[in-house]
């Protein structure tokens, strides 16, 4: 069958495209805004969770790039459907694990079948959009993925923000179940049962390959979720890990380039104009994480802002990743190149770091930084959704290797998302511990055991690292100005 002759109705095949990448961004806005609370509520201490997040991304990792195998020999329907099988069932695990007898170990092993389903669902979606003929049409394609990431940046962090307030922690998993079997509902009725588009190159598992993979992931992205509580203590421990992973990865890339029928074209990486769009894509996933770690740090801390109320103000201000995405469509139609985008987004990433390091604590929040949070909404669009239309016109005469691009894309965000978190802690961590040393010689005595001194040496410790943010911005805005690899 060709992807001509898809007989999906187009609404149906649109809204598979919009569920499926909704449920990736709403997961990730979710659980990073809710991190503290779900530790709490599963009695987790930060480095268990930042070991069940490693592991969460190792085994996305090996999800995504098994996506292509597994889609070939089961088709678009059965693949879809044992993906959300396991997505949904881990979720349920997830929303139980703190519900009496509940635990990290249970927590983690929902997370792990989350993330075997799940995975791969950011990249699946944007492979849908070739079931659409080559036309202009594919654009409402390009359309509805762009949305849902705008709409889950969006809304993760204000629906988390009610779930938590309202004691009811283990519904944001339940939300996206829910939001999973809608795409199973779809799939079931209307998916292809082979394997459409996906039909030319063949491909194989290569077990061994894939442990090399999966063990390098695990390892490497172990000891980037590490750094905040290994860097000061057991820092040779921790370099260790980091090589091994990174030789484990080397080892995988060295051997699976020379396979016949790969489950991973890795000569996709001989395109420049796809290696300058890998590099734009992991500096956006590491500032995703970034600036996410730092935004409690500065709005709940600094500004004294409750929980639900910090969840509605950035999910009102990222709102504005909506407003940016529909603005660049409209663009885009008349005026592709994207100097003018990529500029203009890491112009607005600049702002974003240069406000908040800047900020009065006697703010008044909603006044102070609801349009600055929109400005970063922007730049994840800008950023992410100009990369994804602009890096892959070299790669798409074959969709297996357009396939394996877009895997290979969204594996290493992954790890620059991992890089984004803990980098952040590692300088939080730093930044604290020093002006809390500083004040501490200036205060007089504490009457309120400190908290006053550590919630100023944590504001001050954020609006450090936001300076790195800005410069980020300008740096990227100035080299992204003069690149030609997209003309």
């Amino acid at each position: 069958m060709s992807a001509g002759a898809v007989t999906m109705p187009r609404p149906a095949l649109l809204g598979a495209i919009f569920v499926f990448n909704f449920i990736e961004f709403l997961s990730t806005g979710m659980t990073v805004f809710a991190a503290p609370a779900i530790m709490g509520h599963i009695g987790a201490s930060p480095e268990e969770y930042a070991t069940v997040s490693a592991l969460y991304a190792a085994v996305a990792v090996l999800a995504i790039s098994q996506m292509t195998v597994l889609l070939q020999r089961l088709g678009w329907r059965n693949y879809l459907l044992g993906a959300v099988l396991f997505y949904m069932l881990g979720a349920w695990v997830c929303a139980s694990s703190g519900n009496g007898g509940g635990s990290v170990a249970m927590f983690a092993g929902g997370r792990l079948l989350m993330a075997m389903g799940g995975g791969v669902f950011m990249t699946v979606s944007r492979m849908m959009v070739n079931l659409i003929p080559p036309s202009p049409q594919r654009l409402q394609g390009i359309a509805a993925y762009g949305a849902a990431l705008s709409g889950g940046l969006a809304l993760g962090p204000w629906v988390a923000a009610k779930m938590l307030c309202h004691e009811a922690w283990g519904g944001m998993f339940l939300v996206l179940a829910a939001l999973a079997t809608v795409g199973a509902l779809v799939a079931a009725r209307w998916m292809p049962h082979d394997a459409v588009t996906l039909d030319g190159t063949p491909t194989r598992m290569h077990l061994f390959d894939a442990m090399l993979l999966g063990a390098g992931a695990a390892v490497t992205l172990y000891a980037l979720q590490h750094l905040t509580y290994d860097w000061h203590g057991e820092r040779a421990r921790l370099m260790g890990h980091l090589l091994l992973g990174v030789g484990l990865l080397a080892a995988f890339a060295l051997l699976h380039a020379r396979r016949r029928a790969p489950f991973l074209h890795l000569a996709v990486v001989r395109s420049p104009r796809y290696r300058l769009g890998l590099v734009i894509f992991s500096v956006c996933y590491a500032m995703l994480g970034m600036v996410n770690t730092l935004l409690p740090q500065v709005v709940q801390k600094g500004l004294g802002v409750g929980l639900e109320q910090a969840g509605e103000l950035q999910g009102i201000g990222l709102l504005a990743t909506i407003i940016a995405f529909i603005v660049m469509l409209e663009l885009v139609k008349r005026r592709p190149h994207p100097t003018k985008f990529f500029v203009t987004g890491f112009l607005m990433l600049a702002l974003l770091g240069w406000r908040f390091a800047t900020l009065d604590p006697r703010a008044y929040a909603w006044e102070a930084v609801i349009f600055w949070l929109g400005l970063f909404g922007a730049f994840l669009t800008l950023g992410m959704a100009t990369t994804a239309i602009h890096s892959f016109k070299e790669l798409q005469a074959d969709n297996v290797v357009f396939s394996n691009a877009q895997q290979l894309k969204n594996m290493l965000g992954q790890a620059g998302l991992a890089l984004g978190v803990g980098m952040t802690n590692i300088g939080l961590q730093e930044r604290t511990a020093l002006h809390a040393s500083r004040l501490a010689e200036k205060s007089a005595p504490l009457l309120d055991g400190g908290a006053e001194l550590t919630r100023q040496a944590g504001l001050l410790a954020g609006q450090d690292l936001f300076w790195i943010v800005m410069w980020v911005g300008l740096a990227g805005a100035a080299l992204l100005a003069l690149q030609r690899r997209f003309d």
